[in-house]
Order: structure tokens, then sequence, then C-alpha cells
């Protein structure tokens, strides 16, 4: 044998062993080359080898431009299932004990706070009886806030209060109450109409105020009749802030009364609850007073005709509006905002 034979024959045999399982892949074609045999065995031969070298190159050429194969999904073993879910169970323990300490911080709080607010609620209760009027006024409005907040302690204060001999520490009780709306005072208030100290009886009509109108209603109607004018009038306001209809018939007489503050607080209230006949009727009267000398009279009477808002007092506004006193001058000008809005 030649030796270029030998020497392809090596090259074969070493690429035919190499390359068998790519030549081989599914769905690929060995490819052909075309060679022409000669008539000599080796010839033969060597032509036969000469074409497998070239379908070995073709095959490698083509194999090089093959994707890559992907690499295969990692799969976790028991082991690693069992580290994952330790290391998460541990998360988990930590979060909650993160969240007990939070929660445990709250309550802390929390009971810091009602303890705070024990040591003021038991302070107040001891100022309100103190006799000094401003600590007493600050007393009574905490334990009135503290009540409305439902704090039962707070609101049996407030009851004891009500019923102590002292007029002042009574007074300073229903005070509290201004605003709450705490209905469930109600009976307590009822009694304190009666009250033989008018200041008490007075106080009693401004608590009422933040109570519903058909309950506080008929409560202060039933004051009209109270001996003390300023609780008459103090009633009177109230009924006409609550814009209590159910009034009007029980107001009507009082805007006659022989005490013009009572006459004319009646017909102001009246107006509001729907009624202005007893309002117009005044108007001339009070609009007359603004040309007098007086300076506290017409200050009234511009204050008056700017609750009464009504519209045939506008020329009266207008005049005020050069009079020599800043506070009639500031009614008038706010009585004619009040009828352009």
């Amino acid at each position: 044998m030649k030796p270029l034979h030998t020497i392809l024959l090596a090259l074969a045999c070493g690429f035919g062993g190499a390359a068998f399982a790519y030549l081989t892949l599914p769905g690929q074609d060995t490819p052909r080359v075309a060679v022409a045999l000669p008539d000599n065995p080796d010839d033969e031969r060597l032509a036969r080898l000469e074409n497998e070298i070239a379908g070995l190159n073709e095959r490698l050429d083509n194999l090089a431009t093959l994707p890559a194969l992907p690499l295969p999904e990692r799969r976790d073993t028991p082991e690693s299932k069992v580290e994952t879910e330790l290391a998460t169970e541990g998360a988990g323990n930590a979060q909650d004990n993160l969240r007990l300490k939070e929660l445990s911080e709250r309550l802390a709080e929390i009971e810091n706070g009602e303890a705070a607010a024990r040591a003021l609620r038991d302070k107040a209760v001891i100022d309100l009886k103190s006799g000094d009027g401003r600590a007493q006024q600050e007393a009574a409005r905490l334990l009135g806030q503290l009540a409305a907040g439902g704090d039962e302690a707070s609101k049996k204060a407030l009851r004891e209060a009500m019923k102590s001999e002292d007029p002042d520490v009574r007074e300073w009780a229903i005070e509290g109450l201004n605003g709450t709306g705490l209905v469930e005072f109600l009976p307590e208030l009822k009694e304190l109409m009666k009250d033989p100290a008018p200041d008490v009886r007075e106080e009693v009509t401004q608590t009422l105020e933040s109570m519903p109108a058909e309950v506080a209603g008929p409560l202060l109607v039933g004051m009209l009749n109270d001996p003390e004018p300023d609780v008459v009038v103090g009633a009177i306001e109230v009924l006409g802030d609550l814009k209590y209809a159910g009034a009007i018939t029980d107001l009507l007489p009082l805007t006659r009364h022989a005490n013009e503050e009572i006459a004319i607080e009646a017909s102001i209230a009246m107006r509001r609850c729907g009624d202005s006949s007893a309002a117009e009727s005044w108007v001339p009267t009070l609009g007359a007073r603004l040309s007098g000398g007086n300076v506290d009279e017409r200050r009234r009477a511009m204050r008056s005709l700017r609750q009464m808002g009504l519209e045939s007092a506008r020329a009266y506004f207008e005049q005020g509006l050069n009079d020599a006193d800043p506070r009639v001058r500031r009614d008038a000008e706010r009585g004619l905002r009040d009828l352009d809005e």
C-alpha cells in the first residue's frame, strides 16, 4: 500500500470512532459526495476513504453551527428541601417574635396611657371641688371629655358633682358636659332645671344645646317660664340655635314681653325657627336707634338687626357703615355680607 494510502486510512480510523455518534444522529442524513471509482482495487478503497473523509469534514462543519443544548433543570434533593423549610420556618419565627415585641410595646403604651388618664381624672375630681375657678373649669372640661370618650369613672364623678351642696360645683359639673351631647345625663339635667341657683339653671340651657332638638326642645320650652330673665333668655337663644319649630307658639307671647331683651331675643329665635313676623316689626324701632348718641344702644341695635338677617334692614346696615364706633361698622358689614350670600 502506498504511503498516502496508509495516512488516509489512519485518519479514517481515528475520525470514524470519535464521530460515529454525530454521523448517526436522528434526522441527520449522511452527505454523499460523488467520486469516480477507478478500476484498481486499491484505488477504489482510496476513493472510498476520501469520500468518507469529505463527508466527515462536512458533518463537523454542520455540528459547529448547532445551538448549545440546555442545561438540565436543578432538582432539589430531600436534603435541600428540608433546609429550605427550616429557613422559611426560621424567618416566620423571626417575624412572629418581632410582631409579639411590637404588640408588647403597644400594650405597655396603652397601660401607661391609662395610668396617666387615671391620674389626671383623679386630680380633676379634686380640682372640681377646690374653689379655684380656673382649676374647676379645666377639671370640668377634662371630666366631660373623658365622659364623652366612654370613661365611666368620669361620668360617675360628674354625677356626684351635680349633687354637691356647693352650687358652684354643680354649675361647673354641668358646664363640663357642654358640647358632649351625652343624652344619658338628661335625668340629672331635668332635676337641675329646678335648681335653686339661677346660674345652675342657666347652665342647663347651654348644655341642652348639644342635645338633639326633639329631645332638648320640649325641656327648653318648659324653662321659658323661669322667674330669672337670664335663664329665659338662655332658653330662648338655644331654641333659636336648635331651630326648634315646635317652640314658635310659646315664643310669640314673649316677643311682647315687658323685658325688651326677652322680647327681642324671642323675635330673633322665632325668625330662626321659620317665622319672621315678630322680627319684621322690630326692624324700624331698632333702625331708629342707630341715629342716637348712645354707643351701647347702637351696638345692641345693630347686633340684633344682624341676627334677624332681614332684607328690610339693608338700609340700616348701609347707614351703620359710617358709624363712629368700629364694632357698629363691623356688624353692619357682616349684616350686608349675610344678606348677599
